[in-house]
C-alpha cells in the first residue's frame, strides 16, 4: 500500500494522537508506517516510570492502568501473563479448555496505579483521535473513564469477549451498545480467537468444511467508527482535520473503501484543494489482487 503518497497529502503540521491501553510490545505494526505523524500515547502498568513527550513523531508512555476511577486497583497475575487481569479468571471455565487452565491460573497478586484517561486527558491536555482498548476483561472500565476522551475519538479498537473468561466480565454485547450509546458504529471483528474444547476423545481438529474451525469463539478485536453524522459536524467545525484523521485511520486498519465514502460525502469540508489531494492519494493504493478460494481453485491456482 502507498502510505507515502497518503501521508505527503496531508497539512504539513497535521498528526493523529493514537491512545494505546495495555500496549506491552509496543503498537501494532499497521501503525509503523504512520509514525511520522502519530502523538502516540500509550499505557503500561509495567513501565518504571513516565518517559516521552506529546507531539507528532513522539511517544508518551505512562506508567499506569486505566479504568473508571482514580486510585489503586489489585492486578491478577498469571500463568501465561498476557492473561493478566484487573478481574479474577474464572478457573471453571479455563477448566474446559486444555491447557487454559493453567495459563490462567492465578500467580500472584499486585496492587497498581489506577486513573481514568478523561482526568489524564484534561491534566496534560490532549484529545484522543483513535483509540485501542486490550486489557484482559477490564475494556468497559476504562471506556467507562473515558468518556469526555471518546467525544474526539473517531475510531476505537477495543477486545471483546464472547462469554465470560473472568469472573462479572462485560461481554461483546455490552460493549457494543456502550460504543452505541457513545456514537459509534461496529464496522469489523479482527482477529477471532477459539478455545478448543477439551474432551475424553483428544479430538482438536477433525475435518470441517472449508473456511470453518473447531473450538469456540472466544474473543477478538472489535472495530468502532464515529458515525458519519459527527465527523461530518467536527470536520466543519475544525476546517477538515476530523475527516483527515478518520481517512487515516480507516486506511491503517485497511478500510479504504469506507475512507474513500467519507471523502466522497464529507470531502466539503476540506475545500478543493485539499480533497483533490486526498482523491489522487486515495486512488493511488494499490488493489488487492486476492481472490476468493473457489474462484483460485476453478483457475487452477494455487491458494
Amino acid at each position: 500500500m502507498n502510505r507515502a503518497s497518503l501521508i505527503e497529502a496531508l497539512p504539513g503540521d497535521f498528526y493523529l494522537t493514537l491512545v494505546d491501553v495495555g500496549s506491552a510490545g509496543g503498537l501494532n505494526r499497521r501503525w509503523n508506517s504512520y509514525r511520522s505523524i502519530l502523538s502516540s500515547v500509550l499505557f503500561d502498568p509495567r513501565e518504571p516510570a513516565a518517559i516521552g513527550s506529546f507531539g507528532r513523531g513522539a511517544t508518551k508512555v505512562y506508567p499506569v492502568a486505566l479504568g473508571d476511577k482514580d486510585g489503586e486497583a489489585e492486578l491478577f497475575l498469571t500463568g501465561l501473563p498476557n492473561m493478566s487481569s484487573f478481574l479474577r479468571p474464572d478457573p471453571t471455565v479455563f477448566a474446559r479448555y486444555g491447557k487454559k487452565e493453567a495459563d490462567a491460573a492465578i500467580t500472584s497478586t499486585e496492587t497498581v496505579p489506577l486513573v481514568r484517561l478523561d482526568e489524564l486527558a484534561r491534566r496534560d491536555g490532549f484529545a484522543v483521535h483513535a483509540l485501542k482498548v486490550d486489557t484482559q476483561g477490564s475494556e468497559l472500565m476504562v471506556l467507562n473513564g473515558a468518556a469526555q476522551a471518546l467525544k474526539s475519538t473517531l475510531l476505537a479498537e477495543v477486545e471483546v469477549s464472547f462469554f465470560q473468561r473472568y469472573v462479572d466480565q462485560p461481554r461483546f454485547a455490552d460493549i457494543e451498545a456502550f460504543m452505541v450509546g457513545q456514537g459509534f458504529d461496529l464496522i469489523d471483528l479482527l482477529q477471532l480467537k477459539r478455545y478448543r474444547a477439551d474432551n475424553s476423545l483428544g479430538l482438536r481438529n477433525a475435518a470441517v468444511p472449508e473456511g470453518e474451525k473447531s473450538g469456540r469463539v472466544a474473543y477478538g478485536n472489535a472495530i468502532f467508527l464515529r458515525r458519519e453524522e459527527h465527523i461530518l459536524s467536527g470536520s466543519n467545525a475544525d476546517g477538515g482535520l476530523g475527516l483527515l484523521r478518520s481517512i487515516v485511520a480507516l486506511v491503517a486498519y485497511g478500510k479504504a473503501d469506507i475512507a474513500a465514502q467519507l471523502l466522497d460525502r464529507c470531502g466539503d469540508s476540506l475545500g478543493l484543494e485539499q480533497a483533490t489531494k486526498m482523491q489522487r492519494a486515495l486512488r493511488s493504493l494499490p488493489i488487492s489482487d486476492r481472490k476468493p478460494n473457489l474462484i483460485r481453485r476453478l483457475l487452477g491456482k494455487p491458494r
